[in-house]
């Protein structure tokens, strides 16, 4: 005979929401985990937030679901990426749903559906992440498909992850001496590479595929 599976009515649902013990263990979690960074989730709003009007609307829900699913959360992971990966996600459902209500026929404006790569969902916001903390905010597997791209790659790909617009990153390289004139298509060219080489190699829960050791067929350049 199979285990049977229990399913929770609404109302014993409603029970494990008011239930002053789950209430003591999501605030001391939350509190932990969630509050140190309301400034870096209020960033992550402005952000992805497709109305300046909404800002504030959409932190408040966030901050909201962050304390219903804080059990959710594992401590093994970051919890940087963690935060970012849930605020996005959140804020994009919302604007999917704000979308809906305000036109609901209208598809030129329809919010566009959640088929990123890993590597785009656990990158965070231009105020955390730079060239040099990177190494802290991903796991070891994305870590080391990024050490398999040309520096040229990666460094173009994670300074478009830090916030960096391309013109800037044109300057930022050619500043560097790794582009020889301030050319943006050589810069979009290097971003498509990148792009391509992490999303064959990872998972979209950023896992390993496979390992190549043959980079020079996706990660060529021209300048």
């Amino acid at each position: 005979m199979g285990k049977e599976v229990y399913a929770e009515t609404e109302e014993e649902q409603l029970d494990k929401e008011t239930d002053p013990e789950v209430i003591a263990r999501r605030h001391e979690l939350y509190d932990k985990y969630v509050a140190p960074f309301y400034n870096m989730i209020y960033k992550l709003c402005i952000r992805y937030s497709y109305k300046p009007c909404n800002v504030q609307e959409n932190y408040t829900e966030v901050l909201a679901n962050f304390y219903r699913r804080i059990e959710t959360y594992d401590p093994s992971k970051s919890i940087r990426t963690w935060l970012h990966i849930v605020t996005k996600r959140q804020i994009r459902a919302i604007e999917k749903r704000r979308q809906a209500h305000i036109d609901r026929d209208n598809d030129d404006h329809d919010i566009e559906e959640y088929s990123e790569s890993i590597i785009d969902e656990s990158t965070v916001s231009s105020n955390v992440m730079s060239i040099d903390n990177y190494r802290e905010l991903y796991n070891d597997d994305i870590l080391s498909v990024l050490d398999e791209l040309k520096p040229i790659h990666r460094d173009a790909f994670l300074l478009q992850q830090a916030g960096y617009a391309l013109n800037e990153i044109v300057e930022i390289e050619y500043q560097k001496g790794s582009l020889k004139s301030k050319n943006i298509e050589t810069i979009k060219s290097r971003l498509f590479f990148a792009r391509q080489y992490l999303q064959r190699n990872l998972t979209r829960d950023g896992e390993r595929l496979y390992h190549t050791s043959d980079n020079e067929d996706i990660c060529g350049d021209s300048d």
